[in-house]
């Protein structure tokens, strides 16, 4: 049997005792309420029969209508009530007989003595004597009466002395029957509950202490047999998870052990690697080097003849050795002009290999920063007036005036922000802008309403050889050196170089500089040309 349902009949039993319980003291109570009803009425009876001898006194005295009306009253009053009365047990029933027997004399008797006294014409002694007779017989009766009401009353209390009794004994009665049912539970539920509950606690305890082994053995069929059953399953998966642990942790440990020796075998593999790494790098600083200086030197190599050549073409183009045709000196213009772009060029490759070898040298002085501006604003203006452009300079308060640098990086970074902005600018306008920035320090800003530059290609553009409108090369000539030299004489100087552009709307490149460049900033350490 389920204990659920096990619980219920005992919830049903104990509901059904207490409602019988409830039952029988209801009656008891019932039967007291009736018994001391009777006993209250008999009471009352008495009280009424002693006030009706009372009024039968008066009436002997004094013989007053008023006393006879009265004491007749109260004899129909007094019938209809004993008229009313049940016997609560058949020995009362004779009682009831009699008392109603001796009420009806009684009315007889007094209605008698009433006639007796108004006889006028009779012997006073003969109706005194009648009287007297009357009188005691009526008394008699009366006192009949009265210890009748006494006896029923008595009856009647003992009735509700009994009811109480059979009460009581009832209760104890089935107290004691509750308490010997709830003994009979306590012992069943002992034997029944807690001993396998004590076993599964046992069982419980002896998981928790990690004997996987344990069970609980308890086999039942309602809810605390499921309940050893599930504990006994759980302990069986645990054991096995703990087996499955137990075996992963081995071969965990196998694999860290593997690990290990990998791991040391790969540390000495990286120690060989850096090593060759370190030999690679030294040989690829000296590669680097050697090539700067190669470099160097091919640059000023090539610088010579070239000068040359542009010298002779100046000369034959102003025809000092004779005149020319529209074809030669159509011809000879594309001489001179190429090489101007080759000097450019190798004088931007110069620079970078300078750079890159640490070799660049700072010479700072004092010199007057507007002039320096107006000077390159001036040289571009024909460049800019070329492609109709407008080319202006604005000069903001506290902008300096006298600074200390190298002019001549200040003049090359200024020249090539400007030819980048003409060259990449075919409608519109430039502006430079020179302000002040900070306490000791000055921003030139060289705006454009050019080509632009894509968001992507805003940090590449400072590296050598990387041009971000690769597909104009044909029509926008340049070598990508010119910012990636830019930036770095900047940052020699102990500025910076930074831009803001949107494509289709115009570049602003800002350069910043110190004012006072007497102790600029240590050179860089050298980088790859990117060849």
């Amino acid at each position: 049997m389920k204990m659920r349902t096990r619980i219920i009949i005992g919830a049903v039993g104990a509901v059904a005792a207490a409602v019988l319980t409830l039952l029988v003291i209801s009656a008891g109570l019932e039967e007291s309420r009736a018994a001391a009803a009777r006993s209250a009425a008999m009471t009352t009876a008495l009280e009424e029969y002693f006030e009706l001898s009372t009024l039968t006194t008066e009436y002997l005295v004094y013989h007053e209508p008023r006393a006879e009306r009265q004491w007749m009253s109260k004899h129909r009053a007094l019938g209809e009530s004993l008229y009313a009365l049940v016997p609560a047990q058949p020995s009362d029933a004779a009682v009831i007989d009699r008392i109603r027997a001796n009420h009806a004399e009684a009315v007889g008797l007094f209605a008698r003595i009433a006639d007796t006294h108004a006889r006028i014409d009779a012997d006073p002694d003969v109706v005194r004597e009648a009287e007297d007779r009357l009188t005691a017989r009526l008394l008699i009766t009366m006192q009949t009466l009265v210890s009748d009401a006494t006896l029923l009353g008595r009856h009647a209390a003992d009735a509700a002395l009994e009811a109480q009794a059979r009460s009581l004994m009832t209760s104890a009665a089935m107290a004691m029957g509750a308490i010997a049912l709830l003994l009979a539970i306590s012992v069943w539920s002992l034997t029944e509950y807690l001993r396998p509950l004590a076993r599964l606690q046992a069982a419980v305890h002896a998981v928790g202490r990690g004997d996987l082994d344990a069970r609980s053995g308890v086999m039942r069929s309602d809810e605390l047999g499921e309940l050893a059953v599930a504990f006994d399953r759980m302990v069986g998966e645990l054991q096995e998870s703990y087996e499955m642990l137990r075996d992963e942790v081995h071969e965990r440990r196998m694999a860290e052990a593997a690990l290990q020796e990998y791991r040391d075998h790969l540390e000495a593999l990286v120690d060989e690697r850096t090593e060759e790494l370190l030999r690679v790098n030294e040989d690829l600083v000296t590669a680097t080097r050697a090539k700067d200086d190669f470099l160097t030197a091919m640059s000023h190599e090539l610088r010579t003849p070239l000068n040359s050549i542009i010298g002779f073409t100046e000369i034959l183009l102003q025809r000092l050795p004779g005149d020319l045709n529209n074809e030669q000196a159509r011809q000879l213009t594309m001489v001179r002009d190429s090489g101007k772009q080759l000097l450019a060029l190798i004088d931007d490759v110069l620079d970078i290999a300078r750079i890159n070898a640490g070799r660049i040298s700072i010479a700072p002085a004092e010199f007057s920063l507007r002039n320096a501006v107006d000077r390159v604003v001036e040289m571009m203006y024909p460049m800019a007036d070329a492609k109709d452009l407008s080319l202006t300079v604005t000069y903001a308060e506290g902008a300096p005036d006298a600074i200390v640098s190298d002019r001549g990086k200040v003049d090359q970074i200024l020249l090539n922000l400007l030819a980048n902005a003409v060259t990449y600018t075919d409608r519109g306008s430039i502006s430079v802008s020179v302000r002040p920035d900070g306490v000791d320090r000055f921003a030139v800003d060289v705006a454009d309403t050019g080509l632009g530059i894509a968001r992507e290609d805003l940090e590449r553009i400072f590296e050598q050889f990387y041009r971000a409108h690769h597909d104009l090369a044909a029509t926008h000539p340049g070598t990508g050196l010119g910012l990636p030299v830019s930036r770095r004489l900047a940052e020699a100087l102990g500025g910076s170089l930074s831009v803001v552009s949107e494509v289709a709307k115009g570049s602003t490149f800002t350069v910043v500089l110190p004012v006072d460049g007497a102790h600029p900033a240590p050179d860089r350490e050298p980088v790859e040309s990117g060849e």
